[in-house]
């Protein structure tokens, strides 16, 4: 009966081996395992377990073989293909974490929601800031996503929710955050245009409206240029931003490799209006449903103010014409906040530890 799978024995050189397989899809992905059996009965028996597990939502395949070390190993390996450059500061940072309570070799049918909680209530009892627990389980869910879609190890995966964090970081996007985004969009235009907003902050309509003619490669420089742009940018004043020697210009230069007609991030074609489904589906299985693309103009905005950009150049790169837009948003130059807290208690240094998430990533 069509969806329900079959047991086969494959043919290898002539001849049919003894071992019987299982051949099963589970959300539109086609799997096929070893029962490790030669009773068809018992294959039968299995292939139903699996099924059924596939309706339940349960990890299926041969998850009792797959360990941490192995779903490290597979985002590494997402990392270096995406060319996302965070890997060797904020991947080896939350994993040292995860590998070091969790087990290198834990399997990841021991990796449990109840587990989960365990690991999260362990490292605030360390002290770690929940911003930065969040970030390390943000990427161990990253990692369950490239374990199923592109290695194919894992039929279905579990989804741990990431701790909630202070209000005063409502509407901004944490570094496991990001990271647990980007393992959930489904193509390279997705993914370009979500780094995009992440590195400027630019509103959608801005973003999916770029075109080439504003990207000028002999100075190295993105424009929005009046009055053809102004009822995009809501302002009237021309932005020039430099992307020389930035991920901006690894990014627009992938773009124009892959370019098929005048505008940046174009699909099969045509200009992308709108990807709102793609983009909600993806947020609900990172953990982070709710959230929206505009929440990247606050996230870029602080973080370009921590870095120590200066208010007027940051609200050149993002699009604002006031300060009062800083306030409106509530972003707060944190390192700034610090020194000032230093300097009230007689130090004059700012504190080693600011209480942010650490490290940045620059996805």
């Amino acid at each position: 009966m069509r969806g329900q799978g079959r047991v086969f024995r494959p043919v290898v050189r002539g001849a049919h081996t003894k071992v019987w397989w299982l051949d099963y899809s589970v959300r539109g992905e086609r799997h096929r395992e070893s029962s490790e059996t030669t009773s068809k009965r018992a294959a039968q028996r299995l292939l139903r377990q699996r099924i059924g597990d596939r309706e339940d939502g349960k990890l299926i395949g041969n998850p009792g073989k797959v360990t941490l070390a192995d779903l490290k190993a597979g985002l590494e390996r997402h990392y270096t293909r995406e060319n996302l450059r965070s890997w060797d500061n904020f991947g080896v940072y939350c994993f040292k974490h995860l590998e070091r309570l969790l087990g290198v070799t834990a399997p990841v049918t021991d990796l449990t929601t109840q587990r989960l909680r365990w690991y999260l209530d362990t490292r605030l009892a360390e002290g770690a800031a929940r911003a930065s627990v969040r970030s390390e389980i943000g990427l161990l869910n990253a990692a369950f996503t490239v374990a199923v879609v592109e290695d194919q190890i894992l039929a279905t995966r579990p989804t741990f929710l990431l701790p909630t964090v202070r209000n005063a970081r409502a509407g901004f996007f944490e570094p496991g955050d990001v990271a647990a985004l980007m393992a959930e969009l489904p193509t390279p235009l997705h993914r370009h245009i979500v780094q995009f907003a992440y590195y400027t902050g630019w509103r959608r309509e801005e973003i999916l409206g770029l075109g080439w003619t504003q990207v000028a490669w002999e100075s190295r420089v993105l424009r929005i240029d009046p009055p053809t742009d102004a009822k995009r940018t809501k302002g009237e004043d021309a932005r020039v931003i430099p992307f020389a020697g930035t991920p901006l210009e690894t990014l627009l230069s992938e773009r124009w490799q892959v370019r098929d007609g005048s505008f940046v991030f174009q699909h099969h074609g045509e200009r992308l209006h709108s990807f709102y489904k793609v983009w909600r589906a993806a947020c609900k299985r990172a953990g982070l449903a709710g959230r929206h693309l505009h929440d990247f103009r606050r996230t870029a905005a602080r973080e370009l103010l921590n870095a120590g950009v200066p208010e007027k150049v940051v609200r050149q790169i993002v699009g604002w014409k006031s300060a009062r837009m800083l306030d409106r948003y509530y972003i707060v130059n944190e390192g700034v906040v610090a020194q000032a807290v230093a300097k009230r208690f007689g130090s004059g240094k700012q504190p080693a530890n600011t209480g942010a998430a650490q490290p940045q990533v620059p996805v």
